[in-house]
């Protein structure tokens, strides 16, 4: 078994890779649970109770992220 990170170990570089899977519930306490599994769907990171303003920034980020990947890639073509 391969050791858990914490998402203060996991890198954008390895986000990057095909190889994770993310997973997003929310909490019934409070937040957020979020769960990356590798390709052998082993779970790779753990974090309970995220913070519902760090889950709402991140969220931005990530579309930010999508809308400037798609224009990007728009131009290619």
């Amino acid at each position: 078994m391969m050791k858990k990170l914490s998402i203060n170990d996991i890198t954008l570089f390895d986000l990057m890779a095909q190889d994770y899977d993310v997973w997003m519930t929310k909490n019934d306490d409070f937040g957020y649970n979020l769960e990356i599994d590798d390709e052998n769907c082993e779970m790779r990171v753990r974090e309970s109770e995220l913070h519902p303003c760090a889950a709402d920034s991140f969220a931005v980020f990530c579309r930010s992220f999508l809308a400037c990947y798609d224009r990007a890639s728009r131009k290619e073509d």
